[in-house]
């Protein structure tokens, strides 16, 4: 990545540069909101470059006027961008914290879109670090506060994250957007070329960002070099010696602890306390599933071979299910390998298999372990597990582990969750691999045993019905399956070990 006055791409239509925003903005309300609030929204932002003008982006046929509408601002950077209006409803009074949740999370997603725009025009590098999980949108809030400021910024994110798009969004929302961006690959350096760069920064640059990747890489002489010309004082601008870090956002990255360097002596402590101002935390890719599958198309529209070419539902879980140690540079590899190397128009697990067979041999222990746990969690009420799950994930899954024994549907579940019955539904096959009833009969089983442990002789028709199945058939079939024995050899199991151990 060179310079910011890198020869511009062409202008984008008014709807190709609508259209991203809308999808985005259009997803992330369907996958928040209940069916009956979604009728009742409508989404206004302002336009990029004329702030004057709005632009309905959600619900354009919902003609209201303003007394007939609650108003939530839209704020980013303390500035208004746009609004969501909810048109008044008696019957339907708005959530005011859920609410205020989401008109924040919009913000960071219209800005995105712009920072997307800016960084694809004037560096020419697209940016995917995107998605709507919770890390994400966490990281997002604190690239927004820490932006603003200038002040030096480091990023701590394991091999193949995505730290150039941190280092672009700090550039665009900052003081300096409008001045050049300019990063330094240390691993690809020597003594002379590292500091070749150095001085040609501090000679031509007044204003802007520099951006050091790969930090670890740099040798005990490069270190002290870039120590020695990183100063605050006004009085060195523009000479060659020196970078000013009052006039220029210095911002690192290093999928190394530098701080244990330092301990172990390989770091200069002096240059650290000169970076270390800020500091961000770029979360692994195994740590936001709910991103694995909007990256996967973003991969996929850039690299397919044609149009048609696309991955099976069954392909796409695997994605979601393994671990990706690379981080986003793997997945987008793996992408790439199996458009190229099948060439067929729908990939598929066989496909994996073929060409990357530790996706799946991985997968069959994540999707076994997750569950597993899952189910643990929910019989002992540790909801602690699920921290880290979708926000409509915990929800469900918290309303599940207190009315289990009732007759529970999609619809009732995804109500408490806030969620469509359908998203509901795909969020549980990407996060646990299974539907919510087979997850809900697992748990249901599980307490049957327990219930019998505790009381040997209880009836199975008791059983049951305490369990929430109201057909006995059924309710052997689904024990059986999870225990591999009928739920009266399981009881008989039981009472003859009491016999044997009184």
């Amino acid at each position: 990545m060179n310079e910011l006055n890198h020869p511009a791409t062409r202008q984008m239509s008014p709807f190709e540069q609508h259209a991203p925003l809308t999808k985005s903005l259009t997803r992330y309300l369907n996958s928040r909101l209940p069916p009956h609030l979604l009728k009742q929204v409508q989404l206004e932002v302002s336009d990029f470059n004329n702030p004057a003008r709005t632009h309905i982006y959600f619900n354009q046929d919902n003609h209201c006027t303003k007394a007939e509408q609650h108003s939530f601002p839209i704020v980013y950077q303390r500035k208004k961008i746009g609004a969501l209006n909810l048109i008044k409803n008696q019957d339907t009074q708005p959530n005011q914290n859920q609410l205020s949740l989401i008109t924040s999370q919009l913000a960071v997603l219209v800005r995105r879109n712009s920072v997307q725009s800016l960084s694809h025009h004037h560096l020419g590098h697209a940016i995917t670090l995107m998605g709507y999980s919770e890390p994400i949108m966490a990281l997002e809030k604190t690239i927004e506060r820490i932006a603003e400021s200038g002040c030096p910024v480091f990023i701590q994110a394991e091999p193949g994250s995505e730290v150039l798009d941190v280092a672009c969004k700090l550039h665009f929302n900052g003081p300096s957007s409008a001045h050049a961006f300019y990063e330094i690959d240390c691993a690809s350096l020597n003594d002379a070329q590292f500091s070749e760069k150095l001085h040609f920064i501090a000679g031509r640059f007044k204003r802007g960002c520099v951006f050091l990747n790969n930090l670890e890489s740099l040798s005990q002489s490069q270190q002290g070099l870039l120590c020695d010309m990183l100063t605050t004082r006004s009085n060195h601008i523009g000479t060659e010696s020196t970078v000013n870090l009052q006039q220029i956002r210095l911002i690192t990255a290093s999928s190394e602890n530098i701080e244990k360097r330092i301990t172990q002596g390989r770091f200069s402590g002096s240059l650290w306390q000169k970076i270390n101002f800020f500091s961000i935390t770029l979360p692994p890719l195994r740590e936001r599933h709910e991103d694995i599958l909007p990256l996967v198309d973003v991969f996929t529209k850039r690299h397919r071979l044609y149009r048609e070419q696309r991955f099976s539902e069954a392909a796409r879980q695997i994605f979601c299910n393994y671990h990706w140690p690379n981080n986003t540079q793997e997945l987008e590899k793996t992408v790439l390998r199996l458009l190229t190397c099948t060439q067929r128009p729908e990939i598929d697990v066989c496909h994996i298999k073929e060409l990357c067979p530790q996706l799946v041999t991985d997968n069959q222990y994540s999707n076994e372990h997750i569950t597993t746990r899952c189910i643990q969690a929910l019989l002992d009420q540790e909801l602690s597990v699920f921290a880290k799950f979708h926000p409509s994930m915990q929800k469900a899954l918290s309303y599940i582990s207190t009315h289990w024994q009732h007759d529970l549907s999609l619809g009732t579940l995804a109500a408490n969750a806030f969620v469509s019955p359908s998203h509901l539904s795909y969020l549980f096959k990407r996060t646990l691999g299974k539907s919510f009833k087979q997850i809900l009969a697992e748990l249901r089983i599980r307490h049957a045993c327990r219930m019998l442990e505790k009381n040997p002789n209880m009836r199975i028709t008791d059983l049951c019905m305490d369990v929430g199945f109201g057909d006995l058939s059924h309710f052997e079939k689904i024990f059986r399956r999870y225990t591999q024995v009928p739920p009266r050899e399981y009881k008989k199991r039981l009472q003859q070990a009491v016999r044997c151990h009184p």
